[in-house]
């Protein structure tokens, strides 16, 4: 049984809620919702070990305004019905909870006052603190004695072993750790190193030893370990990432442990001394993501929260599929945009926090810091800088000449050799209110880490229609525009009606229709207001309106963005998913196919070549959904039709290999998008049984060379794919095993580079889209020793098929006679030996004719040779495997292989002569014939 409260519990400027508490009585199969939806943030859940169905639910509620649904929840019925027993008002609400666990009616919880802005965030009270129950919840006394009056985010641990020892850990200016030994009647400090916190709001955890009461776990940015209760402390967990917000210890073994960090999980078996990465969760959070343009497989990279700016392939050679060790990082830090060189992808221009633009070359490994203002002011406040950028600052590259770059702080700079040098070319866009560049947080600790920096930009684009039309949008609520390049700017902003006061400009999309239309999304969520915001001007922002359409609440927008090829569909990224509008904004739709998590999408990138959709998600990492065209172009001229084939994008031929073996089955491995030709079509209804659904590929004579099967045939969309192979071999058994297919994938001859066609046909109603096969273009071969090889693999093909013909004529005849020795043991009391000698003497003739074209069944590769049907088949995977004419070894040995096959097949078929001796054998005791072939 497995109960699970929602919302992110750590209140950072980028934090997602949640829906309540979900409880899975199947070991997280399936989960049935609890309610409690609108405390948005659940910082504990507690369940008594005595009980299970008593549960105690500790709500931080909303950190962006007042509200009722916080403080301590509990379910005496296992979640059924809850009771608030633990409230102080609508600002304090749950930062911990835990209980006595040999008495679990002492419970403690912890109340918190905290509230965030986009600028700041306040931090703690006198009326919040530490709190006890000692009825199981029911009732609550306040702990005073020996701790604060005034405490932000406060941490409380029962020890296990011996639960009259209490640790509470608080953002406080008295001290840090204080430690009771009578259950919490009364507390000593026993620390102020504030480093056992780091940041309050972001940490402020600890565990204790389940069998040692002053063995105590400081969980912060460093993982730290005290074993005299908590008076010093020494630092663990080195060699992993920092930033860490969950610690669990075994109960029965406590020298097994799993950390939780910014990085990801590990796990050590020796009391924290060594720690194992195990990285095969996707659950990275991207803000930006971005590719190049490299062939044949472009780059996907972006920006990871705490995590730096990294790159991958979007397609590896890998048969794994793209693993780990793929990804590349390219910068340090909390990672925002990644910008390739249009000229050289592997230099790049890279940010992190508050405005550090990095440029990297990742051949030689030099990066060089190339931002307009190389001060930085970390731990102070904004106002003290003569430039001030975003924690997520925006930088751009300009459509009309991508060396060309646009980066946005409190102005607009301008860069016109990819970052070496910059010009200002706007005044400061915002509002400038000195009020909100002032230090971040208090009454508790204050803080300044760039995440509260306020009164910058934080979108910018330049119009793809005209150049030197730029927009931009910043943190307070103004949208700026300029026609002249940045010379002059004129604010848009109050011609936006229906938005609360300054709200942030999530996003500027310039319109490829015309200069003066743009879209712009602004996000107010850090008010307490979840709405979704999206609005279009067709005249440089004097007129709006609002495209919100259907889009629900809680769907904050963080990018919008209009498709390249279809100007009426347009892409949100909210908080809860991606949506689509093809109306303009009138109505949308959620675009997560068949398998995308609900989960924040904070960008999109459409790839201008490959027209993939490209997603960067807050929690499970990067997606891509292969070739758009079908969502663009899906109208109701699509929709009209019974069937319609899409046009297929460029498909290349390329080989794979593997080059990692035993990875075993922890590693991670990113799905390669399909091999081959990606094939998608609409079925206005489920074609009829007697309508069958067939997809044919067509070469440039109108021959058939490939009739694909089981595809799909849904109402709807329908994908499939082609592999650019002809049809294989015939096997000789259906479904059968192919020794060489761990080595190398098996396929039928290769389709040559050039124009084919698809064909797809429902009942009597067929559609056809051209098909263009390319070569890798890192491949340098002819077209006409891929011709040769096709012949040959063609011809080993034919011959591998006839074979299988053969053996498959002589295992059927084989089953045969053993269908009929065994009626006659059956039948007869006593099998005549002429007729068992006649059985006996087909048998082995059979045998021989296998044994000359198949190796033995059950025989190992080790002990007995390959026969003609495994030379041939061998043959073809290696003449075949490559983007090369075959070798002379291997054409010498196709010749080889043509005789031998020839007279293996001669003497293999003899076998079938000898059935007309061994059938009167039969008819003489009235037992049914062997048939062979043509008989």
């Amino acid at each position: 049984m497995i109960y699970v409260g929602t919302g992110e519990g750590n209140a950072r400027n980028s934090v997602s809620f949640g829906d309540g508490v979900h409880k899975s009585t199947d070991g997280g199969k399936s989960w049935r919702h609890l309610g409690l939806e609108k405390t948005r943030y659940i910082t504990r859940v507690l369940v008594s070990p005595r009980d299970p169905q008593t549960v105690f639910v500790g709500a931080q509620g909303t950190i962006f305004g007042p509200s009722q649904e916080r403080g301590v929840f509990v379910s005496r019925d296992g979640g059924d019905t809850w009771s608030k027993t633990l409230y102080l008002d609508d600002r304090h609400g749950v930062a911990d909870l835990d209980l006595n666990p040999q008495n679990p009616n002492i419970v403690y919880a912890t109340m918190w006052y905290f509230d965030r802005k986009p600028w700041t965030h306040t931090t703690g009270s006198e009326q919040g603190g530490v709190y006890r129950s000692t009825d199981g919840g029911r009732t609550w006394g306040k702990l005073e004695k020996g701790l604060p009056k005034l405490m932000g985010r406060i941490a409380v641990k029962v020890a296990p072993s011996n639960p009259q020892v209490v640790y509470v850990l608080a953002e406080s200016h008295e001290g840090t750790l204080f430690r009771s030994s009578d259950g919490g009647d009364s507390f000593t400090k026993v620390s102020d190193e504030t480093n056992i916190i780091s940041r309050g709001l972001y940490y402020t955890d600890l565990r204790v030893d389940p069998r040692e009461e002053n063995r105590v776990y400081a969980v912060a940015s460093l993982l730290q370990v005290s074993i005299d209760g908590g008076r010093t402390f020494r630092r663990m967990s080195q060699q992993t990432h920092i930033d860490y917000h969950s610690l669990w210890i075994d109960p029965l073994d406590p020298s097994r442990m799993w950390q939780g960090q910014d990085g990801g999980i590990a796990v050590s078996y020796d009391r924290g001394e060594r720690w194992d990465v195990v990285n095969n969760i996707a659950v990275s959070q991207f803000y930006q993501v971005m590719a190049d343009n490299r062939e044949p497989f472009y780059f996907v990279g972006g920006g990871l929260q705490d995590n730096g700016v990294w790159r991958a392939p979007s397609r590896t050679r890998e048969p794994a599929g793209i693993l780990n060790e793929d990804w590349v990082m390219v910068s340090f830090g909390d990672g925002f945009t990644w910008l390739p060189h249009p000229d050289d992808p592997d230099v790049s221009l890279s940010l992190s926090q508050g405005g550090n633009l990095f440029r990297t070359d990742t051949r030689t490994r030099e990066q060089q810091l190339v931002g307009p203002q190389a001060r930085r002011n970390d731990g102070g406040p904004a106002g003290e800088l003569k430039y001030r950028f975003n924690w997520n600052a925006p930088l751009v590259a300009s459509p009309h000449d991508p060396r060309t770059v646009y980066f946005g702080g409190n102005v607009v700079f301008k860069s016109s050799d990819f970052g070496t040098t910059w010009e200002v070319v706007s005044p400061d866009l915002t509002t400038n209110d000195p009020e909100k560049q002032k230090t971040a947080g208090g009454p508790a600790w204050r803080e300044n880490t760039t995440a509260e920096y306020h009164c910058t930009i934080i979108s910018l684009a330049e119009s793809p229609v005209e150049r030197g039309v730029l927009w931009a949008g910043t943190d307070d609520g103004y949208v700026q525009v300029s026609r002249d390049g940045g010379a002059t700017w004129t604010n848009v902003s109050a011609n936006v009606k229906g938005v609360g006061p300054t709200p942030p400009v999530s996003h500027v999309e310039p319109s490829r229709t015309a200069a003066g239309t743009a879209y712009v999304s602004f996000d107010r969520h850090m008010f307490d207001d979840f709405k979704p915001y999206i609005f279009k001007t067709t005249d440089f922002g004097r007129t709006w309106t609002r495209i919100t359409g259907n889009l629900p609440d809680g769907a904050w927008v963080w990018v919008v963005r209009e498709d390249p090829k279809n100007p009426s569909l347009i892409y949100a990224g909210t908080e809860i998913g991606v949506f689509a509008s093809r109306d303009g904004g009138s109505t949308w739709f959620k675009l997560h196919l068949g398998n995308l998590p609900a989960v924040s999408v904070h960008d999109i990138y459409i790839h201008p070549r490959e027209n993939d959709i490209i997603l960067g998600t807050h929690g499970r990492g990067m997606w891509i959904l292969d070739d758009a065209t079908a969502v663009q172009q899906l109208g109701p001229e699509v929709t009209s039709k019974s069937v319609h084939v899409f046009p297929v994008p460029r498909s290349w031929r390329f080989t794979t290999r593997f080059t990692r073996y035993g990875l075993g089955d922890r590693a991670y491995r990113g799905a390669n998008p399909p091999g081959g030709a990606l094939i998608t079509y609409w079925l206005k209804e489920k074609p009829a049984k007697d309508a069958p659904v067939s997809i044919r590929i067509l070469d440039s004579t109108g021959t058939v060379v490939r009739d694909l099967k089981n595809v799909p045939a849904e109402a709807g969309m329908n994908r499939t794919t082609w592999d650019l192979s002809y049809e294989p071999a015939r096997p000789r058994r259906a479904g059968a095993a192919d020794e060489f297919a761990m080595f190398m994938p098996r396929f039928g001859p290769r389709a040559v580079p050039g124009t084919y066609r698809v064909r797809l046909t429902v009942g009597k109603e067929t559609v056809e889209q051209p098909l263009e096969v390319q070569l890798d273009p890192m491949v340098k071969t002819s077209v006409d020793d891929l011709r040769r090889q096709f012949d040959v693999a063609t011809k080993l093909r034919d011959l591998e098929s006839e074979v299988n013909d053969v053996l498959r004529s002589l295992d059927g005849a084989k089953d045969q006679l053993e269908e009929r020795r065994k009626t006659a043991r059956t039948f007869m009391r006593e099998v005549p030996s002429e007729l068992a000698k006649a059985l006996d003497d087909h048998g082995k003739r059979l045998d021989e004719a296998i044994g000359r074209l198949a190796r033995p069944s059950g025989a190992p590769t080790w002990s007995v040779g390959p026969r003609i049907v495994e030379q041939l088949s061998g043959l073809a995977s290696t003449v075949g495997g490559v983007n090369a004419a075959p070798t002379a070894a291997q054409m010498a040995y196709f010749s080889e292989l043509q005789g031998a096959a020839t007279r293996a097949l001669a003497e293999s078929r003899q076998a079938f002569a000898a059935l007309d001796e061994l059938n009167a054998a039969l008819a003489r005791f009235g037992i049914p014939a062997v048939k062979g072939p043509g008989l």
